[in-house]
């Protein structure tokens, strides 16, 4: 299967994709590790990253479906541009495609993970409140689950989204 796992930076979305991977076997692939290597690589430019880390993820993703290994995909996924290739993709392999779309409806808690949050990844930079108020997303066509991680258990929610 492919789970593709979106939304606003610090919704939660790479600790809910980790401990969902951990728990199902999948390849996690978080776009913003194909990114910063990109920069760090010097084949683009800090600032300058386009459909580049995307693109690399999906070919990792399709290596992945080739040798039967599922996989997670975790990035914002903020236009259809980017969620299209990976819908593509598992219609190659014959795979299901779960679309995932994470919110965090606690305004102030989602302030609070934005503001208080350090790059986990060298040379990464994390956008700032700001950055992540002035986002705009397209709507998502693909039929998805949304699942809030300011109540409840998001993972649980997630596994069980994916019959898990």
């Amino acid at each position: 299967m492919l789970v593709v796992v979106g939304g606003l930076p610090g919704v939660g979305k790479t600790t809910v994709a980790r401990a969902v991977a951990g728990r199902t076997g999948a390849a996690h692939l978080r776009i913003d590790t194909f990114e910063v290597a990109l920069v760090r690589l010097g084949l683009v430019a800090p600032g300058e990253v386009g459909a580049e880390g995307y693109d690399l993820a999906l070919a990792a993703a399709d290596t992945c479906l080739t040798a039967g290994t599922d996989v997670l995909v975790d990035a914002v996924f903020d236009v259809a541009a980017a969620r299209r290739p990976f819908r593509e993709l598992g219609d190659r392999h014959g795979v299901p495609v779960h679309w995932l779309r994470l919110i965090c409806t606690d305004r102030a808690e989602h302030r609070r993970r934005v503001t208080g949050r350090t790059a986990d990844l060298a040379g990464h930079v994390v956008p700032t409140w700001e950055a992540v108020q002035a986002r705009r997303a397209d709507q998502w066509h693909e039929r998805h689950t949304v699942v809030d991680t300011a109540a409840g258990d998001p993972v649980a929610a997630v596994l069980s989204a994916l019959g898990r």
